[in-house]
C-alpha cells in the first residue's frame, strides 16, 4: 500500500520531467549527473568491476573517460524514459529512425513470425515506441515486470502507447501457442545475467558470462528466423535501428550457437560505444567455485 501511495505522489514530478522541452530535459540531466555520480556515486563499484574486467588493456584514464559517458547516458536515459509519458507519434519518429525495415519484410509477406535478439545497448524503450509504425509484423517485446506494481503499470502503458505488445518472461512460451492475425516479431533483450542452471555459458567481454537460453529455444522449438537489432546513438536524444539476420534456419546449427552469434554481435556494439551499455547491472554475478556457480562477483 505504502508502494502505491509514494508512486502516487510522485507521479505529479514525472509528468512535469516529461513535458519538459528537449533542451530543458537534457540541461536538466546535466545536473543530476553532478548528483548521481559525483554525490552518490550510484553503484561506481559495479561499473568500476565490470569496466576494469571487460577491458584489462585500458588505461585507468580510458576507463575513467567510459564511466563518465556512462553516468552522463544512464542519467539521459532515464528522463528519455520519462519522456515515453507525453511523447508524440510526431516526436518519436522524428528521434528513433529505421535503417533497413525491409529486411524484415519479406518474411512478413510470406507470413512467416521471427525473433529479434537485442541488449541493454541505446534507448531499447524507444525503439520499442518506434516499431508499431516502421515494423509490419505486429511486435511482442518479452519483458521482466517491475515489484512496484504501480510503478509497472505506469510503464506498461508508456511502453504499449503505440501499439506495442508486452509479454512477461514467464508468458512467452504460451504466448507462443496463440494464434495471431498477422505474423509477429518477437524482441528478446538477452544480456540479463541468467541463474546458472540451464543457462549458456561464453566468453563475453573477456569473462565468463551466462545467457538465457530463451534465445535458442523459441526460434528452435518454432524453426522461425533469428535477427539483431542494433540501437545507435547517433547523437545526444537521436537514435538509430539497424537489423542483421542471424539465421534463417536456426535447426541447422549446433546447440548454443544462436546465442554465440548474439554475444559476438553485441560486443562487438559495445566496444565501438560503450558508454550506451549498462555498467550498472551486476552482469556478472556468478563464479565458478569447486565446479558450482556461486553469487559472489559482487562482493567487495
Amino acid at each position: 500500500m505504502m508502494q502505491k501511495i509514494s508512486f502516487y505522489l510522485l507521479l505529479p514530478l514525472l509528468f512535469l520531467i516529461s513535458i519538459l522541452p528537449f533542451r530543458l530535459l537534457y540541461v536538466f540531466s546535466d545536473f543530476i549527473f553532478i548528483f548521481i555520480y559525483h554525490v552518490f556515486g550510484y553503484r561506481k563499484f559495479v561499473v568500476r568491476k565490470n569496466l576494469k574486467n571487460s577491458f584489462p588493456e585500458k588505461t585507468q584514464s580510458e576507463l575513467k573517460q567510459i564511466e563518465v559517458g556512462f553516468y552522463h547516458y544512464i542519467v539521459d536515459f532515464f528522463l528519455e524514459m520519462l519522456k515515453c509519458y507525453t511523447i508524440s507519434e510526431k516526436e518519436i519518429k522524428k528521434r528513433i529512425s529505421i535503417e533497413n525495415p525491409e529486411i524484415l519484410e519479406k518474411y512478413y509477406l510470406k507470413n512467416k513470425n521471427i525473433v529479434v535478439c537485442l541488449g541493454h545497448f541505446g534507448n531499447y524503450e524507444w525503439a520499442n515506441l518506434i516499431l508499431p509504425f516502421t515494423v509490419k509484423h505486429q511486435t511482442k517485446f518479452i519483458y521482466k515486470p517491475f515489484s512496484n506494481q504501480s510503478f509497472d503499470e505506469f510503464v506498461y502503458k508508456n511502453r504499449t502507447k503505440f501499439g506495442s505488445n508486452l509479454i512477461s518472461m514467464k508468458e512467452a512460451y504460451r504466448e507462443m501457442k496463440k494464434n495471431n492475425q498477422k505474423p509477429f516479431a518477437l524482441y528478446l533483450i538477452n544480456d540479463q545475467s541468467a541463474p546458472p542452471e540451464n543457462s549458456y555459458f561464453t566468453t563475453f567481454l573477456n569473462q565468463e558470462t551466462s545467457f538465457f537460453t530463451g534465445t535458442e529455444k523459441i526460434p528452435r522449438m518454432y524453426d522461425l528466423p533469428v535477427f539483431y537489432m542494433c540501437i545507435r546513438r547517433v547523437k545526444r536524444g537521436f537514435y538509430q535501428i539497424k537489423y542483421e539476420l542471424l539465421i534463417e534456419k536456426p535447426n541447422e546449427l549446433a546447440e548454443g550457437e544462436i546465442n554465440e552469434l548474439h554475444a559476438r554481435k553485441l560486443e562487438k556494439d559495445i566496444k565501438q560505444a560503450p558508454e550506451t551499455w549498462f555498467w550498472s547491472h551486476k552482469r556478472w554475478k556468478w563464479k565458478k567455485v569447486g565446479g558450482e556457480y556461486l553469487d559472489l562477483n559482487y562482493q567487495k
